[in-house]
């Protein structure tokens, strides 16, 4: 007798001469495929989990960073209520100024308040320190001087020259747009031209030269490469002597001059 093999969904005769239909569903695709997405999604929930997790990490590191920038800033503006005699509105309103200018200036806010804090050590008066800072913070940026030499020679400067007493605070802004058009327009830098100015501003200002004009020989003598060690000494020793021949010359002539009977 032939006996058949009997298949999933086979039609199989029977002895009696009926057919029989074997209607079994074969489910191994389908749970191999459910075994497929089961494990693709346990793969992107991992995945998920691993963004969240390093996501959280950033924003956590992104918290301590800025509560450490906070408490730097807190530090370094103390040094600047030790230094600058101002009432607490004007320490707010210098305090919100420095903030603002860390917004529009490539300086962090703890650099400026430290130029804020030097201004209060060289006698910067309380209401121009926020344009001094300003002018300083924008020197450190457009030269070869670091903010803090530029707050330092030039707020002297200015104090020899007598410039904040004719124009204010907008002093400092002339003289730091002068320093850095010479700089543009000779063959030096503006550190060699404040120091070659810091030599020959007190014998200049005796002589009676202007600031600009100063800053015009300073200018004028480093870029042929005169020394502000050697060539201001000398120059400065040039101006006295000048002076001191003016002095005599009007000495004398007053000396010489006739005098008639009353």
């Amino acid at each position: 007798m032939l006996i058949a093999k009997k298949r999933k969904g086979d039609r199989m005769a029977n002895t009696d001469g009926s057919i029989h239909i074997d209607t079994k569903v074969d489910d191994s695709g389908l749970l191999l495929g459910l075994d497929n997405l089961s494990s693709k999604a346990k793969a992107a929930l991992n995945g998920l989990t691993t963004v969240v997790t390093a996501a959280g990490a950033a924003l956590t590191a992104m918290g301590g960073y800025a509560i450490k920038a906070g408490s730097d800033f807190e530090s370094a503006f103390a040094g600047v209520v030790k230094t600058v005699d101002a009432t607490d509105t004007q320490l707010q309103t210098l305090r919100d100024d420095i903030l603002a200018m860390s917004n529009e200036i490539p300086l962090a806010a703890v650099e400026i308040a430290g130029i804020a804090e030097a201004a209060g050590q060289l006698g910067v008066k309380t209401e121009d320190i926020s344009t001094f800072t300003r002018t300083m913070a924008d020197l450190g940026v457009a030269t070869n001087m670091t903010s803090e030499q530029a707050a330092t020679q030039l707020a002297r400067l200015a104090n020899i020259t007598g410039l904040v007493g004719e124009y204010g605070a907008e002093g400092y802004s002339r003289l730091g747009s002068a320093v850095v058009a010479l700089g543009n327009n000779f063959a030096t830098t503006e550190s060699e031209i404040v120091d070659m100015s810091m030599r020959l501003a007190s014998a200049g200002t005796n002589l009676g030269i202007s600031e600009s004009q100063i800053l015009a020989f300073a200018a004028a003598m480093s870029s042929v490469g005169i020394s502000a060690e050697i060539g201001g000494t000398s120059m400065s020793k040039f101006m006295s002597s000048v002076q001191i021949a003016v002095e005599n010359r009007k000495q004398g002539s007053q000396k010489s001059t006739p005098r008639w009977p009353a």
